[in-house]
């Protein structure tokens, strides 16, 4: 099932979005949050992150013609569509969780958390997963 093109470029746009916060958080993992800006501008960057991931989520189960209501249900329909393996779904939905907690319960982000996926750099895992998913939209006709 494909949808009508819609939009061209949505998808390279999100992911260049999602590329200058990965750099950005590269940028402060040579810092290493040495204070509370810092903390807020990794915080803002990885919500960024999180959120341009899911909105390429959503963006292609809708092009595949489905009408997802949750970034969950839209990952749900990549991975029966063989869009996303099962380790890329689950992640999708820790991603879901971080950008919920950052977005809604901010004054109490384990910042123990954010300093440790800012330190391993852990925030490379979304960039991959976006290259991966435009790669894939691509291939299927979307976004060329």
């Amino acid at each position: 099932m494909r949808g009508g093109g819609g939009d061209i470029g949505i998808l390279s746009r999100l992911e260049t979005i999602l590329a200058e916060a990965t750099s950005r958080l590269d940028l402060l993992a040579s810092s290493r949050l040495r204070n509370w800006i810092e903390e807020l501008a990794a915080l803002h960057a990885l919500q960024v992150q999180a959120q341009s991931l899911l909105d390429m989520v959503m963006r292609i189960a809708a092009e595949l013609g489905y009408a997802p209501e949750s970034p969950e249900e839209a990952a749900r329909t990549l991975l029966n569509e063989g869009i996303i393996t099962e380790d890329d779904y689950n992640f999708i939905r820790r991603v879901i969780g971080f950008r919920n907690v950052i977005v809604h319960v901010y004054m109490d982000v384990d910042m123990n958390m954010v300093e440790r996926i800012i330190e391993y750099r852990e925030y490379h895992r979304v960039s991959l997963l976006a290259s991966k998913l435009l790669k894939k939209a691509v291939e299927k006709g979307i976004d060329p």
